[in-house]
């Protein structure tokens, strides 16, 4: 097994950071331009850049202050595996498969993990698993 490179741990790091910080264009930049986001709860994709932005402001709409606490990273051969607690308040509206959400302003802290698949130091595919059925109750739906 390859040891995990100092560099896709940055990589990594630095996205989660970016998310913290609200720098669309810097998590923009962490992408390839071809990059994949399968979230695997609810079944989308987004694809390209534009679905990287498209999947940034599915989470930062809703939970304008949301953020990845307790970040754990670990990973080999340009798989790097991403563990976080995503803490926010609804305050926004939530477009979900099923349609929009109004903001309930509940309060929540969700398990998330993400797995990046890098090349040439860019994300090119991510699956993020989260509880689907957690949110939905601490949002009170």
């Amino acid at each position: 097994m390859k040891v995990v490179s100092d560099s896709n741990v940055e990589l990594i790091n630095s996205l989660y950071q970016s998310y913290n910080a609200k720098d669309l264009d810097g998590w923009l930049s962490h992408f390839a331009e071809d990059a994949y986001w399968y979230n695997v709860p609810t079944g989308e994709t987004h694809k390209g850049l534009p679905g990287q932005r498209a999947n940034y402001e599915a989470w930062s709409i809703p939970f304008p202050q949301g953020v990845c606490q307790e970040l754990s990273i670990r990973g080999g051969n340009d798989v790097m595996v991403a563990e976080f607690n995503g803490v926010g308040v609804h305050e926004g509206p939530l477009i979900t498969p099923e349609g929009k959400i109004a903001p309930t302003f509940r309060s929540t802290s969700l398990a998330f993990c993400d797995i990046h698949t890098i090349r040439s130091n860019r994300i090119t595919e991510t699956h993020r698993y989260w509880d689907l059925a957690g949110a939905a109750a601490q949002l009170g739906l």
